[in-house]
């Protein structure tokens, strides 16, 4: 037993039964385990018992070891919340409370020091009011006794030289002894208490002098604490600041210890007050340094938007700022010295749990990733979202773990606002490109490889733009809400075909089955089936304004290898029309389109993309040329066609190539490489003498290039070919939906001398006043309505029509596709100056071409 347990044993010897009756009583009362008293040593931690209950008076002189958690918080609270017995070391006859929890509530002496703590064993994490009460009211009782037995504790033999130690002691840590006799009025002081106050060595001291020495308002609290105390402790502590006889400025603490004595009628009655005084001046202008430095700290603690937490590494929470009632709803009071799993539950939005359970691990993953976002338990049981930090710091040689908490419950709402937003189709609330796009990225990561292929489907209203200028857009709204309704009855709400739905572009729906394939056949036999239900269910008639509307649409199906599982590539092939339509579509009504788009036309597309970016470099490109004839049958122009011939693939189709060109901005390089054929073969003709004409198409792509006007120049150029010898063909649908620079730019090709022809004419959006606006020369009427004429009067009109506009405009026109006598008739007789097809001449090579020229200009010269 340490010299701590024995001043304090020595000091209870006589009243150790009655501690051990009230120790007794209050078990009984609280219904606790098990209650002892100890002392304690605050250097290693180690408690003594000194008395107990009852029922476990065998513990007496065992050790109990404190944890330093507990260590830290004795002095900042008389009374702890319920701590887990883990934490402790006990002795071996208390090991069976090891799943226990206790309550330590503390005893000071008169100096108000800790001498002792009353351990009282409960069998649950929290307390009830009452017990809260009946325990604090026996620590008040222990520790009454305890200092009442050091008031009159008698005196030793050597009285004198241990008061002499005592005054040398007390001068040094400047604290003085007082004494009030009731009855007489009598004041003792010692030397020490004289010095603190500026009174001279004299033998007697005048109470009312040293009340003089106080302000009205001190008296007055001094009366109204005695008062009090007589009621309750017998005791109390002020600290207050005065002006001693020498008029020296200083901030004392002011112990006073009343006692009593209780009459049989009379009740209590006051026989005498003592105590000490202690001088605190340069403490307390130290801490008041200190204590202005720890408010600022408290201050910007408090009002930081984040929680802050100190915990040990044990979990106890020793420290809170007052942001964590606003967040969580404790007072900072109530989760100090508790455990941090209090708060914990699991990491937001999976089941792993809490970062505080495992405190070590979560500290791992904050220094690697930063934060985690957890749902933390308020008070009053509900899940708050906050975004927990966690930091490790070491403090006078204690290693502790800092938490930060924010609360992100409101970030949460808007963050889920702006996804609504982002990810969600206003009109039809499905999924929307975006969510699509985030879905395709999240499904790329799945295990296919046993059944490697999925389907993908795209409806989409025609020509959506014409519904919305007929209809209005609300009325469009309408419908595509009515289509979703239909989609969300089909496919998941029924469940006749598990799939998922968006919608993605205006007026298009995409879908994706959630059965994957083993065989592409069975992909292709599931979009057709797919493609029925959704033609029989959900591309129904819809009533509008009292009548069924029939819906254009067009559905195309893609089967997609999951090695091609991307946003991108499947968003192409969904956008794309195939070259061939998908067998049995006598299923489908006129109005509705089905299409279908193989594994084998995806590896067929990706093969010719790749080879394109090599076509120019392995020399597999190659032109051909086709004749244009005036009424005569005399070669007026030609127009010079590109073809490609693979190694492997053999004769690929311009039609299959050159939409991929375009889309994969080959097409660029591409038009420069026939313009350089063509103007090489210009300048051959030149040398020889013969006058002819050539004509290279250009597409919106190359003028839209900032530099393609001045390269095309440039090659011109470099052969010293006459500009007016060279014909640009261009796209109707090219100039009418082309932007401002494209229109600029065919203004810049026209008045380099170029000519300007319109390919197609009549073909796409019609809009006659580009034929004003721009510098135009040919049109070139499209074999749609060369064919037509044949048995109808009114395409024969028609041309005739478009013939003697050119012509009024001072355009010349072209029949394109010229492919039997009757059609060439005709076109002549509507007005064609020139002709061009098949029935006149096929493509042919550049050798072919060459000999026709030089015949035709061999005829005519002679």
């Amino acid at each position: 037993m340490d010299l701590r347990s024995e001043r304090m044993l020595s000091t209870m010897r006589t009243t150790q039964q009655n501690i051990s009756v009230l120790l007794n009583e209050s078990r009984t009362k609280t219904e606790a385990l098990c209650i002892l008293l100890a002392s304690v040593n605050p250097s290693n931690g180690r408690a003594t018992v000194l008395s107990c209950d009852v029922n476990h008076l065998s513990l007496e002189a065992e050790s109990v070891v404190f944890p330093s958690h507990v260590l830290l918080m004795l002095p900042l609270t008389p009374l702890s919340a319920p701590i887990p017995c883990k934490d402790f070391i006990f002795p071996p006859s208390l090991e069976h409370y090891a799943d226990s929890y206790v309550v330590v509530a503390t005893v000071r002496d008169m100096q108000n020091e800790v001498m002792g703590v009353v351990l009282t064993f409960v069998r649950h994490s929290v307390l009830s009011p009452l017990q809260h009460t009946l325990i604090d009211i026996t620590r008040q009782k222990v520790e009454l006794s305890y200092q009442y037995e050091l008031a009159r504790h008698p005196y030793s033999d050597k009285l004198s030289e241990q008061l002499a130690l005592l005054e040398e002691v007390s001068s040094i840590s400047k604290v003085g002894a007082w004494e009030i006799d009731r009855f007489t009025g009598v004041l003792s002081l010692t030397e020490v208490m004289k010095a603190l106050l500026g009174l001279p060595r004299v033998k007697s001291v005048d109470l009312n002098e040293v009340l003089d020495m106080l302000t009205s308002s001190d008296r007055r609290d001094l009366k109204q604490r005695v008062f009090k105390a007589l009621k309750e402790d017998r005791e109390f502590v002020k600290h207050f600041e005065f002006h001693d006889k020498q008029g020296r400025r200083k901030s004392i603490k002011l112990t006073v210890f009343l006692q009593v004595q209780r009459g049989n009628t009379s009740g209590i009655k006051l026989t005498r007050l003592y105590g000490a005084v202690q001088d605190e001046t340069e403490i307390q202008r130290l801490s008041d340094s200190q204590h202005n430095y720890t408010d600022y700290l408290t201050s910007l603690l408090n009002n930081v938007d984040s929680v802050v937490l100190s915990i040990d590494e044990l979990g106890t929470i020793l420290t809170a700022n007052e942001r964590v009632y606003s967040v969580l709803g404790f007072e900072p009071e109530e989760l100090i010295g508790q455990d941090i799993k209090l708060i914990a539950t699991k990491v937001q939005n999976t089941d792993a749990p809490s970062c505080f359970i495992n405190l070590p691990a979560g500290l791992a993953w904050c220094s690697e990733n930063g934060s985690v976002n957890e749902c933390l338990r308020h008070k009053n049981g509900k899940r708050i979202a906050c975004e927990v930090n966690l930091s490790k710091c070491s403090v006078h040689n204690q290693q502790l773990i800092i938490a930060s908490v924010r609360d992100i419950t409101n970030q949460n709402h808007e963050i889920e606002h702006y996804k609504q937003l982002a990810l969600i189709d206003t009109v039809t609330g499905l999924p929307n490109l975006h969510q699509f796009e985030r879905y395709l990225g999240d499904k790329a990561h799945d295990d296919k490889s046993s059944k490697p292929f999925a389907t993908f489907m795209r409806v989409a209203i025609c020509n959506i733009k014409e519904y919305e200028n007929a209809f209005g857009e609300p009325t469009i709204d309408y419908i595509l809400r009515i289509l979703a309704s239909r989609f969300i009855r089909i496919f998941e709400i029924n469940k006749r075909n598990s799939a998922r739905i968006f919608k993605c572009e205006r007026g298009a729906f995409y879908i994706q089955l959630h059965q994957y394939f083993s065989e592409e056949a069975k992909s292709l036999n599931a979009a057709h089936d797919c493609a029925i239900l959704i033609h029989d269910h959900v591309l129904a008639p819809i009533t509008l304004h009292n009548s069924l509307l029939n819906i254009e649409t067009q559905t195309i199906s893609c089967t997609v290898p999951t090695k091609h599982f991307s946003f991108k590539k499947i968003k192409e092939l969904l956008s794309r029309k195939p070259l061939r339509e998908v067998k049995n579509t006598s299923t489908f009504k006129s109005e509705h389109e089905y299409f279908h788009v193989n594994a084998s036309d995806i590896e067929r597309y990706n093969y010719i993309k790749h080879s394109l970016s090599r076509a120019i470099s392995n020399n597999e490109l190659y032109i051909e040329l086709q004749p244009q004839y005036d009424a005569t049958k005399s070669v007026i122009s030609s127009e010079v066609l590109l073809r490609w011939k693979h190694p492997h693939m053999g004769t690929v189709s311009p039609s299959e190539f050159i939409p991929i060109a375009e889309e994969n901005d080959f097409i660029a390089e591409l038009g420069l490489w026939v313009c350089n054929e063509a103007c090489g073969l210009l300048s051959e003709c030149q040398s020889k003498k013969i006058n002819t004409k050539l004509s290279v198409n250009i597409s919106a792509k190359h003028l839209a290039r900032a530099d393609f006007v001045s390269k095309f120049v440039a090659i011109v150029n470099k052969w010293r070919v006459s500009h007016k010898n060279l014909t640009l063909e261009l796209t109707e649908g090219a100039l009418i939906r082309g932007v401002s620079v494209i229109q600029r730019r065919v203004r810049e090709l026209a008045e380099q001398g170029f000519s300007l022809s319109i390919d197609d004419f009549g073909l796409g959006d019609s809009n006659l006043n580009y034929l004003q606006d721009l510098p135009i020369t040919e049109l070139k009427v499209d074999r749609v309505f060369v064919e037509a004429m044949e048995g109808s009067q009114q395409k024969t009109l028609l041309v005739t029509s478009i013939c003697n506009m050119a012509k009024a405009l001072q355009i010349n026109t072209v029949a394109e596709g010229i492919e039997t006598t009757g059609q060439l008739d005709q076109a002549k007789a509507c007005g064609c100056g020139a002709f061009q097809g098949y029935y006149l001449d096929k493509p042919m090579s550049v050798d072919d071409w060459k000999s026709k020229i030089s015949e035709k200009q061999y005829k005519e010269g002679n």
